[in-house]
């Protein structure tokens, strides 16, 4: 007796690549839903004995878009002054390459009276996700004329660099600070100028000898920040 070959009929076969590709579609579609990105700038932060003063943030959506925030000058008492302050956040989510870019300029800065001063300051993040990684960079960000101390600083200033400023506390120039594991998540914050404010408490000496007085952080000063991520 010959073999008997059994075939599915046609519209089995065609209902099941139906139901592949709608659910390989479903599966894309759900992938590419957990994307998400993420980002914020602001020009000046002032945070000084219980008093807090922000520049206008611009915020990035987690579905991506763009925000913008300006203001033509802003004094936050003497500790920070600047003129033209612009705060930008854009974003896009895509199957291929998800990205978000922030920035902050801001034009004639003066902290706590001239004791850092510049032209320029260009704080940039960026950061995007692909099936081949992930990763965050502050390419572009920089100071023009910035003078720290009464010293005229390199244009190219390492990031993390750190200033003491006596009796005020220390400076942490081009601040950046990397999130994210590298590989679906990234992210990172860029702080141009970033003024830890602290006093000395305690300690004094009498007969019986010295004991030392401790650092105790007062406030906080930001000047050019920006944020950018991208998760999956």
């Amino acid at each position: 007796m010959a073999a008997i070959t059994l075939r599915p009929p046609r519209w089995l076969s065609r209902g099941v690549a139906l139901g592949l590709a709608s659910a390989f579609t479903l599966l894309a579609a759900r992938a590419n839903a957990q994307t998400s990105v993420g980002g914020s700038a602001f020009g000046a932060l002032v945070n000084t004995a219980g008093m807090v003063q922000q520049t206008p943030v611009a915020m990035l959506p987690t579905s991506g878009g763009m925000d913008e925030q300006s203001l033509d000058a802003f004094s936050g008492s003497t500790a920070v002054s600047s003129e033209w302050l612009t705060a930008l956040t854009t974003g896009a989510v895509d199957d291929a390459v998800s990205s978000s870019q922030s920035s902050s300029d801001l034009q004639q800065v003066s902290v706590l009276g001239g004791l850092i001063s510049a032209d320029i300051v260009t704080a940039m993040a960026a950061s995007y996700v692909s099936p081949a990684g992930a990763a965050s960079d502050a390419a572009g960000s920089g100071f023009t004329n910035l003078v720290v101390n009464g010293v005229p600083m390199t244009t190219d200033v390492a990031p993390n660099t750190r200033v003491d400023l006596p009796g005020v506390g220390y400076a942490v120039l081009n601040e950046q600070t990397l999130s994210g594991d590298g590989v679906t998540t990234s992210g990172i914050t860029v702080n141009m100028i970033h003024v830890v404010l602290q006093t000395l408490t305690g300690g004094g000496c009498t007969i019986l000898g010295c004991l030392p007085g401790t650092l105790t952080t007062t406030g906080e000063i930001i000047v050019g920040s920006a944020n950018s991520s991208v998760g999956s």
